[in-house]
């Protein structure tokens, strides 16, 4: 089984969109931090409760000594937050891929050799199992980027012309 490890922006984001359902549908391990879960302040935020009920999604607390290795993360690399470091940290113990949307964090991950990726390869991901067609795809993306600011425009275009 292939872990995700899951930003907050692309939790908040699918919850947005109402994603949710589909996105968990797909045949990976999801996993969250317990810090990442924290900064998930939307509305909507009791619709998660239901996925990690059904185990659908897992979170993933830390003892002493990983808090400690999380921390060490935190002071090397100032421009992320506690939660992001959290992020790597899991990421890396768990051999996972890290799904955000944070630039910085993209960036370290791939300085670090971690598998990254963002809520443009979910939407291909839920085109290339079925989940979602490529019309529902083009009108949830023109939805995601009328509140997403921090999208890769040309690789929305890009999408939305294939699509």
């Amino acid at each position: 089984m292939i872990f995700l490890v899951n930003d907050a922006n692309i939790l908040i984001d699918l919850l947005k969109l109402n994603l949710l359902d589909t996105f968990f549908q797909l045949d990976y391990d999801f996993q969250v931090t317990d810090l990442v879960l924290g900064e998930v302040r939307e509305d909507n935020i009791e619709d998660l409760g239901r996925y990690l009920e059904a185990s659908l999604l897992t979170t993933q607390g830390f003892t002493a000594a990983e808090i400690g290795e999380i921390s060490a993360l935190y002071t090397t690399f100032p421009s992320l937050s506690f939660a992001d470091c959290s992020c790597i940290y899991l990421a890396e113990k768990l051999s996972a891929t890290l799904l955000t949307g944070d630039g910085a964090l993209r960036r370290i991950a791939t300085e670090r050799e971690l598998p990254v990726h963002g809520i443009l390869w979910v939407f291909d991901k839920m085109i290339e199992s079925g989940l979602i067609t490529t019309t529902g795809a083009r009108e949830a993306l023109l939805r995601l980027m009328e509140f997403n600011q921090r999208l890769p425009l040309r690789e929305c275009k890009k999408r939305l012309q294939d699509w």
